[in-house]
């Protein structure tokens, strides 16, 4: 990572928007930096490199755009394979997301280059893929909550009902942001309560999948490790809630 960059050649200097170096931590770089928002150019001999800003993984998500052969690389946005996960700790958002993805096609690049799997060489193909992916499971989100839905773990199993257990946490981050993006447009029905459903995604939320996981295992072993495992970080949430609640 960026301590052994740091390590191996002390003088560089990272370039980074100022929302993404607020969660580096010193032991990972301690030395200059320079804050980019997008438009900037960094040139290397004959090489451009144009900087854009690409909310939506994070809110400190950036592209760079290769000048001379108008390459992109999109970073975390796209993946080789599947669909990118956002990060909800870190700013992570569902309209940025779409409004990126638009921006990217209207760049027209000849290749999108992701920081995990192979470069993709039909631009237009793949982010078109990934608008209908998230639109399909917004709109699938949405009639589980119309449906009756109400926790992080019932529109995680309903939506991703046709999907490995083991992808439904990675999974549930995306459903968060999508929640929060139809609720944003006023989209919930008006007996949706966002506060049950945002209690919902700690303890209740692991608790149950363990449970599902297991039973997908068919393993009675792993049923009641996940129960022990939920059952004592309830008691810990309620021991911190009464110890909070006695304070001055």
């Amino acid at each position: 990572g960026l301590s052994v960059v740091q390590r191996c050649n002390p003088d560089a200097v990272l370039l980074t928007h100022e929302n993404t170096m607020k969660r580096i931590g010193k032991g990972n770089w301690s030395t200059g930096y320079t804050a980019v928002t997008g438009g900037e150019s960094i040139c290397i001999g004959d090489q451009e490199l144009q900087v854009v800003f690409a909310p939506g993984h994070t809110d400190g998500h950036m592209g760079l755009l290769h000048v001379n052969t108008n390459a992109l690389i999109v970073g975390d946005h796209c993946v080789g394979h599947g669909s990118a996960i956002l990060d909800n700790r870190a700013g992570g958002n569902m309209k940025d997301y779409f409004q990126t993805t638009y921006k990217f096609l209207e760049m027209s690049p000849h290749v999108l280059i992701p920081m995990h799997g192979r470069i993709n060489l039909w631009p237009k193909h793949m982010l078109c893929g990934y608008l209908k992916n998230r639109k399909a499971r917004e709109a699938s989100i949405l009639q589980s909550i119309e449906n009756g839905a109400q926790t992080l773990f019932d529109i995680v199993s309903k939506t991703y009902c046709d999907v490995d257990r083991k992808l439904w946490i990675p999974a549930s981050f995306n459903v968060r942001l999508h929640v929060d993006h139809l609720n944003s447009q006023h989209k919930l029905p008006k007996d949706f309560s966002t506060e049950k459903f945002e209690s919902s995604c700690g303890t209740h939320f692991i608790f149950w999948w363990g449970v599902a996981y297991a039973q997908a295992r068919s393993s009675p072993a792993l049923i009641i490790a996940a129960s022990a495992l939920a059952a004592g970080g309830l008691a810990i949430a309620y021991a911190l809630r009464r110890k909070n609640g006695n304070q001055p």
